[in-house]
């Protein structure tokens, strides 16, 4: 019985750490000033059409973004639903090169009235990475900065296990 709970303690923990350390999940962003950001990727739909409704302030830190990841360029649209604090939207080219930014972009709680709901126009571009608006990091972005790719799998490797997948 002692060897089955090590055993299943050991399952356990390698499969949490292989979620967390998961690069289609997880990388980090570095920016021409050093600075890093801890990455959440959405790329499937289901992750991108939830994006970070429903996450609270205090559980998205400064340091944090979503990479909304995508595999050709597109004029991207977004909205503000169940949102509980401002974001600033990062437009980027295939090469991580920021292209555009929109500022402040109002959060909005809740769903119940569509028509209320913050939407954003349309940027033609590759991904968005999406940050508090109060970052100091999210502040120090401009266009024309270049994010560095830090994971497992380089920036093209992730593209090509994403296509894979499809």
């Amino acid at each position: 019985m002692r060897k089955f709970l090590t055993l299943a303690l050991l399952f356990t923990l390698w499969n949490c750490q292989s979620v967390s350390d998961n690069p289609l999940k997880k990388v980090e962003l570095v920016t021409p000033q050093g600075e890093k950001i801890k990455t959440t990727l959405a790329i499937t739909a289901d992750d991108q059409n939830q994006g970070l409704s429903g996450v609270k302030a205090g559980d998205f830190d400064d340091d944090q973004g979503m990479l909304f990841f995508y595999l050709e360029d597109f004029e991207k649209f977004f909205w503000m639903p169940d949102t509980y604090f401002d974001l600033d939207l990062f437009y980027m080219d295939k090469d991580l090169k920021i292209i555009e930014i929109i500022r402040r972009a109002p959060h909005y709680i809740g769903r119940a009235n569509p028509d209320l709901i913050p939407k954003l126009r349309g940027v033609w571009c590759r991904h968005v990475l999406e940050m508090k608006s109060t970052s100091e990091i999210a502040k120090g972005l401009k266009i024309g900065d270049k994010l560095s790719w830090k994971s497992s799998l380089s920036l093209s490797e992730t593209e090509a296990k994403v296509r894979q997948n499809l």
